[in-house]
This record gives structure tokens, sequence and C-alpha cells, in this order.
């Protein structure tokens, strides 16, 4: 009995992508070992011989991502001469699933091993084929066929403040003084050009950062036939927190906080007045929605947008995870819910979005910790 149903094998460029395979794997009830779920086992350890271990020993599949940055690191080699040798051990058993992400040569790999192709399977599709390698079948139909996860997207979010806005998949981000973002693709070249005509200040979301922003250059280029945009953005504001904030009664700032936190991501208790209920009790009630949507903030959560997002993008399961979560980070941070996000899951399983978030608020005394978050709840979509 192996301790892993599979252990995935990748660089650190294909975290995001990655992880979304390990998210979906783990919604199925399937073990994977993805060393960020094993920090606290590796912490203190010799990582060379626990490693060495974990993809000789541990698990009934390995799975290597193979890419240029593969090939070139230290600890993917470890890992994939690790897993060769087990594959040597068990010859005629399979044991090593290659997915590519390009064509780059990897050492004891075969070119006639037969291999998925992440940019044509996806993250789901990568996931549909290892449950049914697994034999994690329901009614004879894979279960990935109805499972899309996302816990990083690969989707930036730009947002003009007039209702235009574009969710591309970025090929690179750097964040820093500056943003550079490189998309590639000529299908938002409407949206590109009128912001490099106009340079309009613009919302921009990627990975966990948040910005408004300046337009300062977008650069259109065409290399065999393929386009793609290069946009930079100065960043003016990062931090939406309020100092304004106040509660009421028996609730803190904070909670009311988290109850803006819990109707973004799980639609909880979206305000209806009622209109026959005594005027103080209106009153009460309007002045309890203004605190939990918050003041002064650029966005006021007044429910989630999920609902609405799945039923524009379904069926494209994976798009829509990945959608919805950059434009969940984006809300979270321009209502002043948190200052800082450490996790957010979203995972769907035929109409039922299954969250896990975590995140922390603004620290407003020195002496005292920053009021932390833990939201974890279903939302069904769809009848």
């Amino acid at each position: 009995m192996f301790e892993f149903d599979v252990a995935l094998s990748f660089a650190g460029e294909q975290r995001s992508h990655v992880l979304a395979v390990a998210e979906c794997l783990k919604s199925a009830g399937v073990s994977v070992f993805y060393d960020d779920d094993e920090k606290s086992k590796l912490w203190g350890k010799n990582l060379y011989d626990h490693l060495s271990d974990v993809y000789q020993n541990k698990a009934r599949y390995c799975v290597i991502f193979a890419s240029k940055e593969y090939a070139e690191k230290t600890w993917t080699n470890l890992e994939r001469q690790s897993a060769q040798a087990r594959a040597l051990k068990d010859k005629g058993v399979e044991y090593i699933l290659p997915v590519r992400f390009d064509s780059t040569e990897i050492p004891g790999l075969l070119p006639t091993v037969g291999y998925l192709d992440f940019k044509r399977e996806g993250a789901s599709g990568i996931c549909s084929a290892l449950l049914a390698k697994l034999g994690r079948n329901v009614g004879g139909s894979p279960v990935a066929s109805h499972i899309a996860a996302c816990a990083l997207s690969p989707r930036v979010l730009i947002n003009a403040l007039d209702g235009r806005a574009v969710i591309p998949e970025a090929k690179s981000c750097v964040w820093g003084a500056e943003v550079e973002v490189l998309v590639r693709g000529s299908d938002n070249d409407p949206f590109f050009s009128q912001l490099r005509e106009e340079r309009p200040k613009v919302l921009v979301a990627y990975g966990f950062d948040v910005a408004m922003a300046k337009p300062t250059a977008a650069t259109r280029r065409m290399v065999n036939g393929q386009v793609t945009w290069h946009l930079t953005l100065t960043p003016t504001q990062t931090n939406f927190s309020s100092s304004m904030e106040v509660g009421s009664g028996n609730t803190s700032a904070d909670q009311f906080a988290e109850m803006r936190v819990r109707r973004l991501l799980l639609n909880e208790n979206p305000y209806q007045a009622d209109e026959r209920a005594p005027t103080i009790q209106q009153l009460n009630d309007s002045m309890q929605e203004a605190l939990i949507q918050g003041l002064n903030q650029p966005f006021k959560v007044e429910r989630s947008r999920f609902p609405e997002l799945f039923r524009v993008l379904n069926p494209e399961r994976q798009v829509f995870v990945e959608t919805a979560w950059i434009v969940a980070v984006a809300d979270l941070k321009l209502s002043g819910s948190v200052e800082v996000i450490e996790r957010l899951n979203l995972s769907l399983a035929d109409t039922t979005l299954t969250v896990e978030f975590e995140g922390r608020r603004q620290r407003r005394y020195v002496n005292v910790e920053p009021y932390k978050m833990s939201v974890r709840g279903q939302l069904r979509l769809g009848g």
C-alpha cells in the first residue's frame, strides 16, 4: 500500500498550473504529494533523503511536468532520477506519467513514451486522465469530467473602470514598482489599443496582488503570426484597507468584514429590505447593511458574483474557476475585507463550488495581532 496515489514533480514556474491539478485530484479524494501541502513534514528533514524516498517508494504514480525550467533545476533532477530508479526496478509497470509544457528533452524520458500536452489538455484534462488511470470512475465516466479547480489563477484582470474589462491568461507578469504583463493573442486587441491611446486609470489584479494603476505603455508584437501584448502599468494604490471602519453593538468592524467575505465567497445573507418592518428596524437593518458592505470602499459587496459568472462562462468550467478566482481576489481587496490573502481555493463539482479561504486584516495596533479569517463552505451555482 502506497502513502500517496500520485506524486507531482514540477518546476516552480509551472506551480499555478500544477496546483490546479493537485486541487482537482484532492477534491476527488486522491492522495497527492504536492510539496506545499507537506511543509510541516518537510521542515527540518534531510530533503535529499526524504524526497528521494517519496519519488522512489511512496507513490503509486509519479507525474513529471516537463518544461525548459524543469530540465535546468537541481531538485527536479533529483526527483526525476529517483522516479526513474523506481521505473527501472518496476520494469514493465507504468510509473512515470509525463506531462509536457514544451518540447524540451528531459534526460531519461524517451520520445517514444506517451505523454499529455498541458496546453491542449489543461488542468482539468490532466486531472481527468489521472483519475481514469487510478480507476476513480462514477458510472463508467471519469469523475474529473465534472471537476475544475483553481488555487492560483493564471489570468490577469484589467478593468478600465468604465465597464470595459478583460481577463486573459497572462504569459508572464512581473509585479514591482511597475507591473509588466505579457499576454498572448489578438482577442483583446481593441481593448489594449484603446488602453494605449487613452491611458485611463485601471484596476489590475494578478495572483494575490491588486492595484489601481496608470498604463504607461502597451506594445503589440507579431512574430510568425503569433500576437503578444506587452503592458506596463504604474501602480498608484495597492492598499485598500480603510481606517474609518466602525462596529455596531456587539459586532466589531472585523466581524462585519468577515460577514462581507462570507457573502462575497458563499453568497451568505444577501440584503433584502423588509418594507413591512417598523421604521426603526428598517433604519437599523439599513445601517447594519452599510457596515457589512463596507464604508468608503471602491467596491460594495451586495452579493457573490460567482453565480452570474457561472451563468456566463458555463460550460467552460476551468475558465470559470480561473476567472472567478481572480475576480474574488480583486473584490476581497477592493472591499477592504482583508489586507492579505493567504489562501483561496475554488473547486467546482457539477454545480457546487467549494471555497476555502484564509486571510488577515490590516494591523491596527502594534501590540495586537491582525484579525485572521478562515472561511470554508459550498455555494450552489445552478439547478
